[in-house]
């Protein structure tokens, strides 16, 4: 495996960025996490808030029995153009059992926005802020654990270089822990890929929402996870920001799910027993 993207032809670069080749059960694993998101809604229902003012600025809400307890914040993801908070409930009851909070947050596709992606990732800072205000509202503790997967541990992972002490000076240390799953790290391949088609993105916007070319939040701990059948690519970027972090004078933990691709890795954040699961309890235990 190459290490260097720019040595690739345009058609092995666009294979390594489609995860059809690299998770022929895409569409199955897909719809597991919509169906078992059903199930929890309709058993447990948790409290849908708005955030924001637009119809799409909203999350759920799942409490604990006890007061007090961390927050558990996931961000979704579907190549940035799909999916929705409602399909990623599944991990609420394990969650909850432990006495956490699971906040599902729902935000735009690109597509609203003409392939812009700062505008998604200003409705995460809108979300993250309104929550920082109204946690008292759930009994909650303002301490906010980050969990993501695919485009949304890119998107974590722009949140998390961000000075949160700065940005809400009323929640000091609001982001405890950031838990980034089968994340791209790197925007500049991605543009070259058949994703290109649907991202509009400027060199500038490249950079600056590449969070491998900026310095690393020192405040959380962070746990960097993949499958061990992700694509070349997938598997290169994890590697580098992993790298990256290192450099950077923090110490990342490091999962990798043997036998998972890309979408099968998010199901042993289903129960408290799984991969996932697991490494999301010890970091927040750290």
């Amino acid at each position: 495996m190459t290490t260097d993207w720019k040595s690739l032809s345009v058609a092995e670069l666009e294979k390594r960025y489609d995860q059809g080749v690299y998770a022929a059960n895409a569409k199955q694993v897909n719809g597991w996490y919509t169906e078992q998101s059903q199930l929890v809604e309709s058993r447990l229902g948790g409290q849908k808030f708005q955030y924001g003012l637009n119809a799409s600025e909203h999350g759920y809400w799942f409490k604990p029995e006890k007061a007090d307890a961390d927050i558990v914040v996931f961000i979704h993801g579907g190549a940035w153009r799909i999916g929705s908070a409602r399909d990623y409930l599944f991990p609420a009851p394990w969650l909850v059992e432990h006495g956490l909070n699971y906040v599902c947050l729902n935000f735009d596709n690109v597509g609203v926005h003409g392939g812009r992606l700062f505008p998604m990732l200003n409705q995460l800072v809108s979300a993250i802020t309104w929550i920082s205000r109204n946690y008292q509202q759930f009994g909650a503790n303002p301490r906010i654990h980050i969990s993501s997967h695919s485009s949304g541990s890119h998107l974590a992972a722009c949140l998390a270089s961000l000075d949160w002490d700065t940005l809400l000076p009323h929640a000091p240390r609001l982001i405890q822990s950031v838990f980034l799953c089968s994340g791209i790290y790197d925007l500049e391949p991605v543009v070259h890929s058949k994703r290109r088609h649907y991202l509009e993105l400027s060199p500038l916007e490249v950079h600056a929402l590449s969070p491998i070319r900026h310095s690393a939040n020192q405040g959380p701990k962070y746990l960097v996870a993949r499958g061990e059948l992700e694509s070349p690519e997938f598997i290169r970027q994890h590697d580098q920001y992993v790298a990256k972090l290192q450099k950077d004078g923090l110490n990342p933990s490091e999962l990798v799910g043997p036998g998972l691709n890309h979408f099968e890795i998010l199901t042993t954040f289903a129960d408290a027993k799984g991969l996932l699961a697991q490494g999301l309890l010890q970091l927040i235990k750290q």
